[in-house]
């Protein structure tokens, strides 16, 4: 008896030994990864180039592609993952046959340590990836269990239809010295069954509900309304939020909603056909277009930029308004500061619609009546204007003309009242 109580006290003694030991081994007080620089415009254009070279919708069904990145890329393919997730730091290291993967989590405060770091190193084997260590902080993990772990969970999520096709999808993981090869046979269908996937994933469904409730109530307001005409984004606005004020719900998560609901119908994106529908597409042409100031593509470039902000991309939103600017100044319709104001302005909406105002802004916007209750009238400032000429008027970018300009549109969006 007194053995059998011995060994029970001894098995608690050492369960409550790792209890206390595996925290510290595994916690850090610095990060092995420091978080990413802020986000520049030449890394968004270059990921944007990336999608579009490997854009699914123009690949030929059942043909083997590949995509070769070499350290440098994928790092910045990482690093908008971390933009993306909020994961402190991620990086890659690659050599023949094997790539060192280091990622920093920031955890919440406790005793151990701020950190999480986790240093993986994957080799490619014919047909797949194993794992061959894994280390979180100071503790190493047999590379063995990690890797029987990580093929019990993929056998477990191939229950999965979406993770199922997509696993087969690619057909060959390869490093080399400072290069990452992936092969893939890409078919049509997986596109519309990875958007639906993500969205069950990363939307929670309490906020699908939410986002369903404003995709219903935005039809309804636009129903009455001819197909293919132009209506005030301010009159489909008021009535909008009048709703997310009349719900009573937390006014952060109901502005989100609302916003991220108007985002995706200016996107030509279904949400019940996203979330609910199991069509081939989730796309849908707006059947109504929507104005500010009597241009559509400034209630684009407002409702789009303010969508993303509140769902936390307010620096991408930035970067992504200001590379479009460039674009179109080098070969499209010309660098304009009306849109980007229109950027600006939308970010900031979203920001504060999600923030400590965001009660007083879903009433501002439930009352709102004129296109100047939602934004400044930007029409004033120079726009269209080829590479040249913005070159020769404000050039370069973030230079001293070009800084005067963006001051000046801050300083009337502070002065707006949704922004006090």
């Amino acid at each position: 008896m007194n053995m059998r109580r011995l060994i029970g006290w001894g098995s608690l003694f050492v369960v409550l030994a790792a209890l206390t030991l595996l925290p510290w081994l595994a916690l850090d007080d610095a990060p092995a990864i420091e978080p990413p620089a802020q986000f520049r415009r030449t890394d968004l254009a270059w990921i944007k180039s990336l999608f579009e070279k490997h854009d699914p919708r123009g690949q030929t069904p059942d043909v083997v592609q590949s995509i070769q990145l070499d350290e440098a890329e994928l790092d910045r393919l990482l690093n908008y993952a971390v933009e993306l997730r909020r994961v402190s730091g991620i990086a890659a290291e690659l050599t023949p046959g094997l790539a060192t993967l280091t990622a920093t989590l920031t955890v919440p405060p406790n005793p151990f340590g701020r950190y999480l770091n986790i240093t993986a190193e994957v080799a490619d084997v014919p047909g797949g990836i194993r794992i061959r260590s894994l280390q979180l902080g100071s503790l190493p993990l047999p590379g063995a269990l990690a890797d029987w772990t990580a093929r019990l969970a993929h056998r477990w999520l191939r229950r999965d239809k979406t993770y199922a096709a997509l696993a087969d999808a690619f057909s060959q993981v390869s490093f080399d010295e400072n290069q990452a090869t992936l092969d893939y046979r890409w078919r049509p269908e997986l596109l519309t069954r990875i958007e639906r996937k993500s969205a069950e994933l990363l939307i929670a469904p309490e906020d699908q509900a939410r986002m369903l409730a404003y995709a219903e109530q935005l039809d309804k307001l636009l129903k009455p309304h001819p197909r293919g005409s132009t209506v005030p984004l301010v009159s489909i606005m008021g009535p909008l939020f009048t709703y997310a004020l009349q719900t009573g719900n937390d006014a952060r998560e109901e502005n989100r909603a609302a916003l991220t609901a108007l985002a995706a119908y200016l996107g030509g994106i279904s949400l019940p056909k996203l979330l609910e529908g199991d069509s081939h597409s989730i796309r849908r042409a707006p059947r109504v277009l929507l104005s500010i100031h009597g241009r559509r593509d400034f209630a684009e470039h407002f409702v789009i930029s303010a969508a993303l902000s509140a769902n936390g991309g307010s620096r991408l939103a930035n970067a992504i308004g200001l590379m479009k600017e460039e674009e179109d100044a080098d070969r499209g319709s010309g660098f304009s500061f009306t849109d980007l104001a229109n950027d600006r302005a939308g970010v900031k909406l979203g920001t504060h619609a999600t923030g400590d105002a965001a009660d007083r802004v879903r009433q501002l916007l439930a009352v709102s009546h004129s296109d100047t209750d939602l934004l400044p009238d930007f029409r004033n400032l120079p726009e269209f204007m080829p590479q040249t000429e913005f070159d020769r008027r404000f050039g370069p970018i973030g230079g001293t003309r070009y800084q005067r300009v963006i001051r000046g549109i801050d300083a009337r969006l502070a002065a707006h009242p949704l922004a006090q």
